[in-house]
């Protein structure tokens, strides 16, 4: 065994703990790098399953290669801490060449895209091979740190796991220091650059560091810690592992990672759905993902003390290892059966006034239902380290403890790339989410069960009790997992339609009660059959194709529910449309969406269920038919990637390029509102084209509303803002292109004469070319003020994705937002190419422009529910403009209608439904509901506000019939009225 001559003095334990620092330190700066280049990397090749599997694949197999190959120099280091003072250097000159080779290998991409594109494995393979040489210098370099490190402590104690298991909680530790620092502070207040060139100090200095202390000490043989008569060789003697045992401890340390990360991935998705606001975020994965971290270190630390007094490390390890499996099967149920309900509700973290969010009462929740699942079986995991190696050192020679090391965690790290990427191609899409977690944690119990079997110096009778318990326990799991297992939370009176574990996300479509549906994505709702829904898909197909003269191809981002890519179908000038969708579990959703697209995808089965016949179709994908999915439309094509990806790889040009996202909030969402998205759009349109970009007025401060529009503005300085108000919707479209937008009425009256176009806006009541354009809020010249400022949401400073999860929640921001943006608002008419010739043409555009305040301001009533203003305001809005059909849809206050119908027990929507009605003087319809309020407050007064209502929807009706004449009728209800529920017995009032 190697010892320390010491050159000048150094305190052992002074030195164990300055390296332990550095190794912290370093540990924080690896995960930095981690989240740093896996930004870069999805950014060039998109957020697909692939790509991201690809990236991870490339960054741990540098880590298992380093850790293998420098594992075996270690031993033979004669200086293993100035080995690793260089190791650190080398990472962080490394990393500062990574982001210069992306940008220089460019064009090696854009060639292997367009040559490869179409062949899956090969571009994969292709990808992988580029992202692993890229990362191949820095990842090796890192993998090499734990074993020289293990190396070097070996000597100051010891040769078992006490030493070892330390510094891996240590590092670990860091990483949690890295990946809270930079998920919370960093990449938020400082962004990405500054972010890397403060690791690469970090390694910098750690490695100066180490050099400088390695100058004080070397390593010679020889001496009493070296003796076989000794007690560490006499334990060893009676404890060295069989050449089975050792093999089967690196198999079992294997299986260790392959469940860990899998687990990872599979908790990760399963606990967005119990989060209520953060959801999907990137705070929210940074917390999880802190969890997982704390848990291996918090374990490793912990074990560290014990594993050198435990006279049975490998019988403690194998026992480990089944109560591992069992924990982690166990988290399932903690998680489907406890955390939702765990913590405070929305209602308790959100200001409804303002918006925002009670932060670290939120954030605490986040990390609260995280450590309930995540936290017991990582620290089981983190505690079996320090007696793997062990268990290990017990069967190497003093002088093979770099290369154990190594191995081992090699091992590892190889089982977790496999545990990765077999979790989400296989295990999730055909096993689910449940099922997934049990079998991970069963493999991992059966790896300690083979341990125990094999440890012939345990009595059998143990050996088989273990085992007996570890089949008994994962059997009765097996049976108590609900079947189906759903983790999509539904509301009262809501109903599953659909529900699928996709590779990369969780999709499912429900039905409210008013017979609406809505498709989520990992618990966000993306689109849907409600009208303010559907207006947000038609309206992404036909503004552009309205405002534009001679469109011939058109690209729409995100497939939803397939509105927008239904509404394109519809233009029959359109050559090409294409659909690029990141998830194709969003699609397979499409045949319950038909109220949305209208079939222009289709399953065979299901269509056949439906309509009793075969699709007519073309096969959706190149495979002939045979999956039995078909498109309606030869032009219409789906391109499974990531849009970012495609945009930036492919030479094809658009007319059209309309990009429907979700909320900014959650996942890589904000990344499609940055800088260099919105000039890759417009490097891909046409010289007369234009990029449409649907754009939330939720979920974001004023600061972080405006950063959003003046990023787009100064991409497209010809900026249009449209806000579509035939419903209270919540999203404006920006409307970008590179000359000054002009439009021409008789152009848009000429394409609305197309029945089919005609009939898909009329459902919306928006096919009229002066209502679309009364839609039409501000332009270039107002939009200079309203956004003058310097920050920009940019890949490099990524403000929004930081910002938004922050605040928004509630109607309080659309309110806020909307309003200061109609402060700047422009009449329509300056976007037309010529004034219209006809008085009476002038009038009526002028009669929609007139009516937008007072529609406006009853959007807002509406939202806080301030029903009888809202109708008031919308009254007056149609006493200007008559023809607006879109404001007497408005005035049915169809939701309400919908609500009765499909809530029989809801008085509340009862009475405001009378209240409005009465309001417009339609007293006919009132009397029928306010009848059916009274009867159903009789036969049911324990309802929620039953005698109230009953009471004023008595006053009403009497009032409406002292109007008709009816005396005697109006006096008894008053009478009922004064009695109330508890002493009334009520006949019913007919009209």
């Amino acid at each position: 065994m190697f010892t320390r001559s010491l050159r000048h003095p150094i305190n052992q334990n002074f030195l164990f703990l300055v390296v332990g620092i550095l190794f912290f330190a370093t540990g924080a700066c690896s995960l930095i790098y981690q989240v740093v280049w896996q930004r870069y990397l999805l950014n060039l090749f998109g957020a697909t399953i692939y790509s991201i599997s690809t990236v991870l694949a490339a960054f741990m197999g540098g880590l298992a290669l380093g850790s293998f190959l420098l594992g075996r120099i270690a031993d033979r280091a004669r200086s293993p801490l100035r080995l690793y003072g260089v190791l650190e250097l080398g990472v962080g000159l490394a990393a500062c060449i990574v982001p210069v080779l992306l940008r220089a290998l460019d064009p090696i991409f854009v060639w292997a895209y367009k040559n490869w594109g179409s062949n899956f494995f090969a571009y994969s393979f292709a990808r992988f091979v580029f992202v692993f040489l890229i990362l191949l210098v820095p990842t090796t370099l890192m993998g090499g740190t734990l074993p020289l490190l293990s190396r070097f402590v070996s000597p100051l104690g010891k040769m078992n796991g006490t030493r070892i298991g330390l510094l891996y909680a240590l590092n670990t530790c860091g990483a949690v220091a890295g990946t809270i620092a930079a998920g919370f502070y960093f990449l938020r207040w400082w962004g990405i650059s500054t972010t890397i060139a403060l690791a690469v100090g970090v390694n910098i200095f750690a490695g100066i560091v180490a050099i400088g202390l390695s100058l004080g000490t070397t390593g010679t043989a020889g001496n009493e810690e070296n003796d076989p008569h000794g007690e560490e060789a006499a334990h060893r003697d009676a404890h060295t592992l069989t050449p089975h045992q050792r093999r089967a401890v690196f198999f079992a340390y294997f299986i260790s990672g392959l469940a860990a990360l899998g687990l990872e991935v599979v908790w990760s998705r399963a606990l967005v759905f119990t989060f209520e606001l953060l959801k999907n975020t990137t705070y929210s994965f940074t917390a999880m993902l802190s969890v997982f971290l704390v848990g291996i270190a918090v374990g490793s630390a912990a074990a560290s003390p014990f594993v050198e007094k435990d006279k049975h490390p490998y019988r403690t390890f194998a026992i480990l290892q089944i109560v591992i499996g069992l924990v982690s099967v166990c988290s399932f149920f903690v998680l489907y059966h406890f955390c939702y309900t765990l913590g405070a509700s929305w209602l308790d973290l959100v200001n409804t006034e303002t918006g925002s969010i009670r932060w670290t009462q939120t954030l605490f929740l986040v990390f609260l239902r995280s450590a309930v699942v995540v936290f017991p079986p990582t620290f089981l995991m983190g505690f079996a380290f320090p007696y793997a190696v062990r268990c290990i050192a017990l069967s190497a020679s003093a002088i093979g403890v770099g290369t154990e090391v190594g191995r081992l965690y090699s091992l590892n790290t190889v089982g977790a790339i496999l545990g990765s990427f077999a979790t989400g191609f296989l295990l999730l899409p055909f096993f689910g989410i449940a099922n997934t977690i049990w079998g991970l944690g069963t493999l991992q119990a059966i790896s300690g069960c083979t341990l125990t079997l094999i440890d012939k110096r345990e009595p059998a009778a143990r050996r088989y009790t273990w085992l007996a318990l570890a089949v008994a326990s994962l059997a009765v799991t097996y049976v108590r997992i609900p079947r189906p297992t759903i983790f999509q939370p539904l509301e009262p009176l809501e109903k599953m339609i659909f529900y699928k574990e996709g590779p990369l996300a969780t999709v499912s479509v429900t039905e409210n009660s008013l017979g609406y549906r809505t498709i989520f994505v990992d618990n966000v709702g993306v689109a849907g059959t409600e009208p303010m829904l559907l207006t947000d898909q038609k309206s992404l197909a036909h503004v552009p194709m309205l405002l534009l003269k001679n469109p011939k191809s058109a690209l729409t981002v995100g497939f939803g529910s397939g509105g927008a890519s239904y509404s394109y179908t519809l233009h029959p000038e359109l050559e090409t449309i294409d659909c690029v969708e990141i998830t194709k579990t969003v699609i397979e959703a499409a045949p319950t969406l038909v109220d949305s697209n209208h079939d222009v995808v289709m399953q065979r089965d299901e269509y056949l269920k439906r309509t009793g016949k075969l699709p007519e179709g073309i096969p959706l994908w190149n495979d002939g038919g045979r999956s039995g999915w078909y498109k309606s439309d030869r032009r219409y094509n789906i391109i499974l990637d990531d849009v970012r990806s495609y945009l930036h790889f492919t030479d094809k040009r658009y007319d059209i390029i309309a990009t429907d996202c979700t909320d900014l909030r959650y996942k890589s969402n904000a990344n499609l509102y940055d800088l260099e998205y919105f000039t890759l759009c417009r490097n891909r349109i046409t010289e007369d084209g234009m990029v449409v970009v649907w754009m939330p007025l939720a979920g974001l401060s004023d600061e972080a509303f405006r950063v959003a529009l003046r990023t787009f503005y100064r991409v497209f300085p010809n900026m249009e803002v449209f806000y579509m108000n035939n419903e209270p919707t919540h999203y404006i479209l920006l409307i970008g292109t590179k000359s000054p937008l002009t439009v021409d009425l008789d152009t848009m009256r000429r394409k609305l004469q197309n029945p089919r176009v005609n009939a898909d806006l009329e459902e919306l009541h928006l096919n009229s070319a002066e209502k679309i354009l009364s839609c039409f809020v501000c332009g270039r010249e107002a939009l200079k003020g309203y956004l003058a400022g310097d920050l920009l949401n940019t890949e490099d400073f990524p403000y929004l994705e930081f910002e938004s999860p922050r605040f928004g929640y509630g109607d309080s921001p659309i309110l806020m937002n909307l309003d200061s943006l109609f402060q700047v608002r422009e009449h329509p008419a300056k976007l037309l190419e010529r004034p219209t010739s006809s008085p009476e043409e002038v009038s009526r555009l002028e009669r929609y422009a007139a009516a937008v305040p007072d529609i406006i301001e009853g959007h807002k009533h509406y939202r806080r529910v301030e029903l009888e203003l809202a109708a008031q305001c919308w009254m007056r809005a149609l006493a200007i403009n008559p023809e607006d059909k879109s404001v007497r849809h408005l005035l049915d206050f169809e939701e309400l209608r919908r609500k009765v119908k499909g809530q029989p027990l809801n008085l509340w929507a009862k009475y405001a439904l009378a209240q409005v009605l009465i309001l417009q003087g339609r007293d006919t319809e009132a009397v029928s509901y306010l009848n059916d309020l009274i009867k159903t407050a009789t036969s049911q007064p324990g309802l929620p506000k039953a005698d109230v209502l009953f009471r004023e929807a008595c006053t009403k009706l009497a009032d409406i019939y002292e109007k008709r004449g009816k005396k005697s009728e109006s006096e008894k209800l008053r009478r009922d009225a004064m009695k109330g529920l508890a002493t009334n017995s009520l006949t019913m009032y007919r009209q």
